[in-house]
């Protein structure tokens, strides 16, 4: 009894318990290092170790909590430490370092518990319980550094640029242009130009498309292109609006600024168009689109009518996507937003937007997480933009506002536009009551919310609405989304 309590004095002696009781210690120790590393090394004596390593673990996890407390109430702020690239390269080394420190702990209290007494099955139980812990935990910590490393080079190399635009009287008017270069084509032709314009408060967004076919589009006051085209752009069927870009990308005379000249020119156009000063573009290469719904498992759409997965330089496919509600993959989900045959310009641009808003709906936070590689590997081809770095934040959290909210949309379509000849004031008159429409709906909305009995459906403007007419091979339906209040009931 002496002899064992001097042992006792120096620290635990398996050799002197039973197995049972040395096997539930293994498990133990394995456990307390999982949870709380360095505390195995505690519990057998080896304390500066073993309390260095649980402060360092303390010191981690407070810093951590800190940070979220401290913007607890400001989402935006904690989103744009989250795609803040020193911030992400720290977390990287930390995540790194992290494992490989919590891997020697765990192995070490492992051998604290000295497996090899025990009987063979217990011996083989507790490596094989070791091994596993020791892959889930490092295989898990890997991924993770892997998200990271994703996430910083999207930003890095996506959101790229420095300068900061202020929202114009509360809203924030963002371009999107979907390219459509190719070995056939002579430059970039933005075959979709839709103007995203989103409160900058609430994050309700209203669509305004642009039809690529739109003649005569007067350029924004100021702009270079007034030397070339006073009138507008004017020189027949062949100056369409999606050709602004290919006319003036070599223009450096013009834009002896700007790195793409094709593409200042063509926001000015838009700006003349819609009388919107634009904030950022966003350029979404229409092939990368592709990857980017493969990233995220597919869309699922409600598809009214058939569309034909084939040109008409290739009609023999005869490949479609049949109507009715299913999850469509990248490739259906590019010929769904881009088909023409058996259809037109106008309900492609409807379909368009009915793709935007359920990718929109469907890319919740969870998924972005759960695809963060992909969708980080997809985003490098996929995009380019004005948008810093610093205002992915805020824009982020805006599009989680904008989530569960109805998104308005306004088309430039015949009947209420000629395409040809078109009537720009009242083109500007159609948007402005569009945007206007948009944030009395806001109104109500949050009235509604001060006072639950308050109850007001929002309806179409009935100068925005579509006709039959305009779509005569395709359901009408498709069309409707060009000019709704609430474009997911549209859709």
């Amino acid at each position: 009894m002496t002899h064992r309590a001097s042992l006792l004095g120096r620290g635990y002696d398996d050799r002197f318990d039973s197995p049972r009781l040395r096997f539930r210690r293994a498990l133990t120790l394995g456990l307390m290092s999982v949870f709380l590393p360095g505390s195995a090394q505690v519990a057998k004596g080896h304390k500066v170790l073993g309390w260095l390593a649980t402060l360092v673990w303390f010191g981690v996890v407070g810093a951590a909590g800190y940070v979220f407390w401290t913007h607890r109430d400001g989402r935006a702020q904690l989103l744009n430490l989250a795609v803040d690239p020193a911030v992400l390269l720290w977390l990287r080394v930390v995540l790194i370092g992290g494992a490989v420190l919590w891997f020697i702990l765990f192995v070490d209290a492992i051998r604290l518990a000295r497996p090899r007494l025990l009987p063979r099955w217990r011996r083989g139980f507790v490596l094989l319980l070791a091994t596993a812990t020791s892959v889930a935990v490092v295989g898990g910590t890997a991924y993770a550094s892997q998200i990271v490393k994703a996430q910083r080079e999207v930003v890095t190399k996506v959101f790229t640029a420095k300068k900061i635009s202020q929202p114009l009287k509360g809203r924030y008017n963002i371009l999107l242009m979907g390219s459509d270069s190719g070995k056939d084509r002579t430059g970039i032709r933005p075959d979709s130009l839709t103007v995203v314009s989103i409160d900058a408060d609430t994050g309700r967004a209203v669509l305004v498309s642009l039809p690529r076919n739109l003649q005569n589009v007067p350029f924004s006051k100021g702009s270079p292109m007034l030397q070339a085209y006073p009138n507008g752009y004017n020189c027949g069927s062949e100056c369409l609006i999606n050709a602004v870009h290919t006319t003036a990308q070599n223009r450096k005379d013009l834009y002896p600024n700007a790195k793409d000249p094709g593409l200042e020119a063509t926001i000015d156009a838009v700006q003349g168009a819609t009388d919107l000063k634009i904030n950022y573009w966003v350029m979404i290469n229409l092939k990368g689109f592709r990857k980017l719904v493969d990233a995220v498992g597919g869309v699922e759409m409600d598809v009214k009518t058939q569309i034909a997965m084939f040109g008409h330089d290739d009609a023999y496919k005869q490949k479609y996507i049949e109507p009715g509600r299913q999850k469509l993959d990248g490739q259906q989900a590019l010929w769904y937003a881009r088909s023409r045959v058996q259809s037109d310009d106008y309900t492609r641009m409807g379909r368009q937007k009915c793709l935007m808003s359920a990718m929109l709906g469907q890319l919740s936070p969870q998924k972005v997480l759960a695809n963060a590689i992909e969708l980080g590997n997809s985003s490098k081809e996929l995009i380019s933009t004005s948008i810093p770095g610093k205002e992915f934040g805020p824009f982020a959290d805006l599009a989680l506002k904008a989530r569960g909210q109805n998104i308005s949309t306004v088309s430039l379509v015949p009947p209420a536009v000629d395409t040809v000849n078109p009537d720009f004031p009242a083109i500007h008159r159609l948007i402005a009551e569009g945007i206007e429409k948009s944030e009395r709906i806001d109104a109500r909305v949050a009235e509604k919310k001060a006072s639950p009995d308050a109850s007001e459906s929002p309806s179409s403007s009935p100068s925005a609405s579509p006709s039959p007419s305009a779509t005569p091979s395709d359901d009408d339906s498709q069309a409707s989304a060009n000019n709704a209040s609430d474009l997911t009931s549209a859709c």
